[in-house]
């Protein structure tokens, strides 16, 4: 009995999928079917019936699996260029247009190819990035959360207070505290980029 699995990437063989589907489907259920007659009289051969009835289901969810795999979005050097340029920039606005410029896309395939390869929006990754900034910036310095607002290239306190909260859970005030030793010294920053 053969326990491999093919897997079917192409839209346009959507019948070939369901037909192994179908295949493994049928396997996995003689397998079950031998292993239920063979347990009462045998139970080493329905154990075997049962070992190959696992691997026909751990190949089939590896392939599932292989499947959910983003394929596309950028390669490595295209984020390492956008991230240099969001790092070279962040005191400014940024806009995916720009980001999208810098790779030669348009802004809808760098939108998508990006949340591909990142899972999240471009915005919200430099918000995410930005987000970082604050908490290193808020470790080393005693500067009142306006000042770190305005010079990350948030709008204003307020917008900064919001987008914090929105990454950490925390807000800038309370995760300060948190981090902050009251001798002066750091604890290591939390704030975790996607």
């Amino acid at each position: 009995m053969n326990g491999s699995a093919s897997t079917c990437y192409s839209v346009s063989s959507t019948s070939s999928c369901g037909n192994e589907s179908l295949k493994q489907n049928r396997q996995l259920l003689t397998l079950l079917m031998e292993a239920e007659r063979a347990i009462d009289h045998d139970l080493d051969i329905a154990a075997t019936y049962l070992n190959q009835a696992i691997a026909l289901l751990t190949i089939e969810n590896q392939n599932e699996g292989a499947q959910r795999i983003h394929r596309g979005g950028l390669a490595r050097w295209q984020i390492l260029r956008v991230n240099e340029f969001i790092n070279e920039h962040l005191d400014q606005c940024i806009r995916t247009a720009e980001l999208a410029s810098l790779l030669g896309l348009s802004v809808s395939h760098f939108s998508h190819a990006f949340k591909q390869k990142t899972g999240i929006t471009p915005l919200m990754y430099v918000s995410a990035r930005r987000v970082e900034a604050a908490g290193r910036y808020m470790l080393c310095t005693e500067r009142p959360l306006s000042d770190i607002a305005i010079s990350l290239g948030f709008c204003d306190q307020s917008h900064f207070c919001r987008v914090f909260r929105r990454e950490t859970g925390l807000s800038p005030q309370t995760w300060r505290k948190l981090h902050t030793d009251p001798s002066g010294i750091t604890s290591q920053p939390r704030v975790e980029l996607p």
